[in-house]
């Protein structure tokens, strides 16, 4: 099912590279992989690896409000990591760049399956106050995130491949190999699309952005339509998050190829800077997420605005509610919320609702609040708590993968045996 491959090559190293990215299998402890990091800065004088990149904790040492500070050389099997929490007092940053003396900056480690992002962090001593705007934070110049203008994103990203014999445990399953490519004839395509919306800020006036995925198999059979869904980023984000930090085109592909879900249509849409009744929201130009707008000003902006072009503009996609889902992640997953039961959208029980979080994650007590008001009004839903989950992409890619898996296109009204199968 999965494109394996001894040798993960990212990034090739040429004279003329200025930085690159090589995922090695080791076939040695501690994970099965190595990692090799090299950037050409000959006025650098530190550099850091940073944009996401977290030490690791697990599962005996980690609350909501605490966990533990691994370097990832100390990797043991069911280590996992999140991305919170204080380091103690002369706690050294492990991802530190080593210098040749001729600005050739290099650092290798060894790493778990799973999705990581990244950026140089330059001359930098306090992360976030290291920014595109002060030129200490840089995207890797050779591996370029999925954006659509520059700045819309802060990271690069990689994935690292799974070894049983070195990340196996039977406490906790940290395979990600769902979001490493699929078989070249499932391999969907995915892309950045502007449309008309009128009071847009960004990227242009009256214009608005969301990213694409499109099936392998989309337009190739002749009259035939394909469900829609929505996949929403959070706060603080855009919709290029979902590609460039949770390879969601990999996993979608992966969820095809093993025949979890039909061939889906699947747009991200961005829900900072529809208009200028707040404050222009860049992700690349500040530290701060800015104000956010309610979830009622996104979905009526949505129903006039983007649902209509998609419509009008997409071949080929079903408009029957039966074939069309709402999901997000952090505040987009409010949003889906809301979507449902404050718009125009009668006999919520009839809909498929699927309810996730992490185990260590901010919002663990409303998602179980969630899950006891639904009870309580007799609604069948489908759950999931990441085992290894905070609030960051390695969840988010794992409640992704399992929403296709056990409830994405499922015979609706759910039942208690929606998902059994599968």
């Amino acid at each position: 099912m999965f494109h394996n491959k001894l040798l993960c090559l990212l990034v090739l190293c040429s004279a003329r590279a200025s930085a690159s990215v090589t995922v090695r299998k080791t076939d040695e402890g501690p994970t099965g992989y190595e990692v090799d990091f090299k950037y050409v800065n000959t006025t650098a004088s530190r550099v850091l690896i940073g944009g996401g990149l977290q030490p690791f904790t697990d599962q005996f040492r980690t609350t909501l409000e605490q966990r533990a500070w691994y370097d990832p050389h100390d990797y043991q099997p069911g280590d996992f990591y999140v991305a919170y929490g204080i380091p103690p007092d002369g706690y050294k940053w492990p991802y530190e760049m080593t210098s040749d003396g001729e600005g050739v900056w290099t650092y290798t480690t060894p790493l778990p399956s799973g999705i990581y992002s990244y950026a140089y962090l330059i001359d930098c001593d306090f992360a976030p106050a290291c920014t595109i705007e002060t030129g200490q934070l840089v995207i890797d110049p050779d591996l370029l995130p999925f954006q659509n203008v520059q700045g819309d994103q802060v990271a690069s990203s990689f994935q690292v491949p799974y070894d049983a014999r070195f990340q196996g445990t039977n406490d906790i399953n940290a395979d990600f190999d769902y979001a490493l490519p699929a078989p070249d004839k499932y391999r969907g395509t995915v892309k950045s699309v502007n449309y008309t919306s009128p009071g847009s800020i960004h990227p242009a006036p009256d214009v608005h952005h969301f990213g694409l995925y499109l099936p392998a198999e989309y337009g190739t059979v002749e009259g035939k339509t394909y469900p829609l869904l929505y996949l929403s980023h959070g706060a603080g984000g855009n919709g290029n998050d979902w590609e460039t930090l949770g390879r969601m085109s990999y996993i979608m592909d992966n969820l095809i190829a093993a025949g979890y879900i039909e061939p889906t249509v699947v747009v991200m849409p961005s829900f900072y800077n529809l208009d200028d009744s707040l404050p222009k929201f860049i992700y690349g130009s500040t530290t701060d997420f800015g104000a956010l707008p309610t979830s009622d000003h996104i979905r009526e902006n949505y129903q006039e605005y983007l649902f209509p072009w998609v419509e009008e503009n997409i071949a080929n996609v079903c408009s029957e509610p039966a074939c069309r889902a709402f999901a997000g992640l952090s505040w987009g997953g409010r949003l889906a919320y809301e979507m449902y039961t404050l718009a125009a959208n009668p006999a919520l029980a009839e809909k498929g609702i699927f309810v996730a979080y992490g185990l260590y994650d901010f919002v663990f007590q409303n998602g179980r609040e969630l899950q006891s008001a639904l009870s309580a009004l007799g609604i069948e839903f489908v759950s999931r708590v990441t085992p290894f989950g905070g609030h960051y992409w390695n969840t988010w890619q794992d409640e992704l993968w399992w929403f296709g898996r056990k409830a994405l296109w499922k015979p609706k009204p759910f039942t208690a045996r929606t998902g059994r199968s599968s």
